[in-house]
């Protein structure tokens, strides 16, 4: 049966002209604009069958995207709030994705956590200008770094209008990077903490003792902060070559277990798709954690898929992956 799930963005990458009514945008920097994409899920005949007894990811849907701009941003968060109000928790998840996203793929994934969260929240993705492209590593960092400011403003905007307590934030590999570099600009500006209630970091790609060292500063603006993070994750060995130190969703020996956050190490799941970057959404096991996480706000102590193990005298977690057999 064809499924679909809508989702609210706010973007600043360049609107290209539109060709027989279809919207696009690319890679380019332009200004934030505001709008909602809808994305189409058809299952592929027999696949949901097959999938669960395998030990990897494999494709069980199509689907198709459609993108709608709202020219006036009263508009967008007038109709954003009457989605929060139905919401069943009345909240907001804002999704910031990663590296090597380009605008219909960031949609997609939001809208694969708009479903599975099943009208417990409204899921708003932030899209900044990364070019989508595996080579484009150094682009897409820099085009992380311009878009702070807006990914600032829309942070603000969001914790104003539904409350810090009902704004909860998802940040992927590079997006975690913008998300702290704008809690730094936040804490400094702002009298009122929290901003926002849940932060969830997965596989996040940022130098693991920067993070240390501003965790204390940052920590005050977040009700509470979760780290999901693998030693099967290749782009971030690929950035922990690139800038010669540890990246903070590593995992192993570099695993990063501190006070104030709680780590998951996803390892033991395996890496289920040849990069293992986004466990979060290819791997069941941890995607019911996340899910778990998300919509009923337990601590990994309180959810059943995760054991307990030490480091350095201080508890972290592990993923006990399933059978699927």
């Amino acid at each position: 049966m064809t499924t679909s799930a809508s989702i609210h963005f706010a973007t600043n990458r360049n609107l290209e002209k539109a060709r027989a009514g279809v919207v696009r945008f690319d890679d380019e920097r332009d200004e934030i604009r505001w709008g909602r994409c809808e994305v189409k899920f058809k299952p592929i005949p027999w696949m949901s069958e097959v999938a669960p007894k395998i030990p990897f990811y494999v494709q069980t849907e199509t689907n198709e995207l459609r993108i709608e701009i709202e020219k006036d941003p009263e508009i967008f968060w007038t109709h954003l709030m009457a989605g929060v109000e139905a919401s069943s928790a009345q909240s907001v998840v804002l999704f910031v994705h990663g590296y090597s996203y380009d605008f219909e793929r960031a949609c997609h994934r939001a809208a694969e956590l708009q479903r599975a969260l099943q009208g417990h929240s409204e899921v708003v993705l932030f899209s900044w200008p990364s070019n989508g492209q595996a080579t484009d590593y150094m682009p897409d960092v820099a085009d992380l770094e311009w878009s702070v400011s807006d990914l600032t403003a829309v942070i603000e905007g969001l914790s104003r209008r539904v409350g810090p307590a009902n704004l909860h934030i998802l940040s992927h590999s590079l997006g975690a990077r913008g998300v702290v570099q704008a809690l730094d600009r936040l804490t400094a500006d702002l009298e009122s903490l929290p901003v926002f209630g849940r932060w969830v970091l997965l596989a996040p790609d940022l130098d693991s003792q920067t993070f240390v060292d501003v965790l204390p500063r940052v920590a005050p603006a977040v009700e509470s902060i979760s780290l999901y993070a693998s030693s099967n994750d290749v782009p971030l060995k690929f950035s922990h070559q690139l800038s010669r130190s540890a990246r903070l969703g590593e995992a192993g020996e570099y695993l990063t277990v501190v006070r104030g956050m709680e780590t998951v190490d996803v390892s033991p799941a395996g890496r289920y798709r040849i990069l293992g970057h986004e466990y979060f959404f290819y791997h069941p096991d941890v995607a019911e954690d996340l899910l778990m996480l998300m919509s009923e706000g337990k601590s990994a102590a309180e959810r059943p898929g995760l054991q307990p193990k030490s480091k350095n005298g201080l508890t972290y977690w592990e993923v006990v992956a399933k059978d699927p057999s």
